[in-house]
């Protein structure tokens, strides 16, 4: 009788760990890193130019970008990108902080895809994201090259 009570709670306590290890094992994040992304972004306020910066960063963690002209009490912009991986493309929050204040929004993107976004009445932003270890990003890095080294041509 003892011997059968210790096999049935051996037994238990076998498929009890073995539950565990298996929630935990689906539970694990996944071995990926982050995707390495660039992003050009072009900023307007009241059809005026504020900034067009071009960065690099990766999915899943913040990306923050600010402008100053010397001698300025504020920046000409801050800018804070925060993108995450969404489906087969990317969501991207902004925040956007001019002398004029601030304003927010938020872009669903695929790879390659531009888009604009009025993130309020007199600020739209212009966001392209691609993902840097892929053929239209390495296109783009010779064409942009080329545009370089030819004055005059965009």
């Amino acid at each position: 009788m003892v011997r059968h009570l210790r096999r049935v709670l051996s037994l238990a306590v076998l498929g009890l760990l073995a539950g565990v290890v298996t929630a935990c094992a689906s539970q694990a994040p996944s071995a990926r890193p982050p995707e390495k992304l660039y992003f050009a972004i072009k900023m307007e306020q009241d059809g005026r130019p504020v900034g067009a910066p071009r960065l690099l960063g990766f999915e899943g963690r913040r990306l923050f970008a600010e402008k100053w002209t010397p001698g300025a009490s504020l920046p000409d912009y801050r800018l804070l990108l925060q993108p995450r991986e969404e489906g087969s493309g990317y969501g991207v929050s902004l925040d956007l902080e001019l002398p004029s204040g601030r304003a927010q929004g938020r872009l669903g993107l695929l790879h390659g895809e531009e888009r604009t976004i009025a993130l309020d009445a007199r600020t739209r932003l212009t966001l392209l994201v691609m993902r840097v270890d892929s053929p239209e990003f390495r296109a783009l890095m010779r064409l942009s090259g080329n545009a370089a080294q030819s004055p005059g041509t965009i």
